[in-house]
């Protein structure tokens, strides 16, 4: 039997039709998550943001739902067993930033186990330059992810997506989107994606990516802008010889990179962009990270982070060519690894679940 848990937030408001929560319903300023895990589906998936029900809800499947309003924050968790499929998925989504687990073992020949965990925010911003009001334009932001992916046996499969909608409108490729170091797909929409699978032996993936997107604006008109993102652990195909694989998802944390460029038609221009919840999306702004020391982004903050953390201590440039990885030691942000690292490493470490 399907369960389906639609619970508000506190401060969230209005009715979610039966059909269930997805970026067209949600009500701006906001954010809503699905988790969801089901033992067979029609390995059929769509779009960040669109309603999870679309894909979760053969026989056995579990979805928890929720959605807040201006700055809170939303957390579901969603597991599924049967069949000798076992798979779970969690997710927590703020204003700026979401983090997603999912786990999925299943035996090879099922059909299309998964766990999903899918949902992301909506702000209704303006952009405004006093000498270009009424005018086209491009607001150009990134958006960073971070996760861990991991795949055995001859049919798990691991991915992280995103993508981003104006007005509830999924935005087409234009000039100034960038998928950066994103698995290519062939599509016209802006999006970023990462993913992993297995065909026989263990695979393992580190995810730091960062992609740019640009939605199209006039200058003093308020639009919405949404910003979601899915993590599967699935299956890549069905079938086999009677072996079983497993996919897992960890952390993967999907976060607001900043204002990047703002154009008045290809023109670099300036101006001031407001949000509807007061907000700061500016350059340079960043959500606080949704689990600080996690750097290995296995959800826990633990003894292997510790070791990275002594990989990275006095080294005092955190862009030398040594750290391949960039410096994911530095908490602070000042381009290096001390002491005062050291301390909010401290307070971070035993975090026993960043979700």
């Amino acid at each position: 039997m399907k369960i389906v848990a639609a619970v508000l937030a506190c401060g969230a408001g209005g009715f979610v039709a039966s059909g269930g929560l997805s970026q067209s319903v949600l009500v701006s300023s906001g954010g809503f998550v699905q988790a969801g895990a089901d033992p067979v589906t029609s390995g059929l998936i769509g779009w960040p943001g669109e309603d999870l029900h679309l894909a979760i809800g053969g026989p056995g499947s579990n979805l928890a739902e929720g959605f807040f309003s201006g700055l809170g924050t939303i957390t579901r968790s969603a597991s599924s067993a049967g069949g000798g499929v076992s798979n779970s998925a969690q997710g927590k989504v703020g204003m700026g930033y979401l983090v997603f687990s999912a786990s999925n073992a299943a035996p090879d020949a099922a059909p299309f186990a998964y766990a999903m965990a899918n949902g992301g925010w909506k702000e209704t911003m303006t952009v405004s330059n006093a000498a270009h009001t009424g005018e086209p334009g491009f607001l150009q932001f990134g958006i960073n992810v971070s996760a861990f992916l991991r795949t055995t046996g001859l049919t798990g499969a691991a991915t992280v997506r995103l993508t981003v909608y104006k007005d509830n409108v999924q935005l087409l490729a234009n000039e100034f989107f960038d998928p950066g170091n994103s698995d290519l797909l062939s599509t016209d929409r802006q999006y970023g994606q990462w993913g992993l699978a297995s065909y026989g032996e263990t695979e393992e993936k580190v995810v730091r990516g960062d992609a740019t997107f640009a939605v199209p604006i006039t200058f003093g008109t308020p639009f919405t802008l949404g910003v979601y993102a899915w993590s599967v652990a699935g299956m890549r195909s069905s079938g086999g010889f009677g072996d079983s694989s497993t996919a897992l998802v960890d952390t993967a944390t999907v976060r607001w990179g900043g204002i990047l460029n703002l154009y008045a038609e290809s023109t670099p221009v300036s101006g001031i962009i407001s949000g509807q919840t007061g907000k700061d999306w500016g350059p340079g702004t960043l959500p606080p990270d949704p689990c600080p020391g996690d750097f290995n982004f296995d959800g826990v903050v633990d003894d292997a982070d510790f070791v990275i953390f002594v990989q990275g201590y006095n080294l005092l440039l955190c862009e030398d060519p040594m750290m391949a990885d960039g410096c994911p030691a530095d908490m602070n942000g000042d381009l290096l690894v001390d002491d005062a690292d050291f301390s909010l490493f401290v307070v971070a470490y035993d975090n026993l679940s960043c979700i």
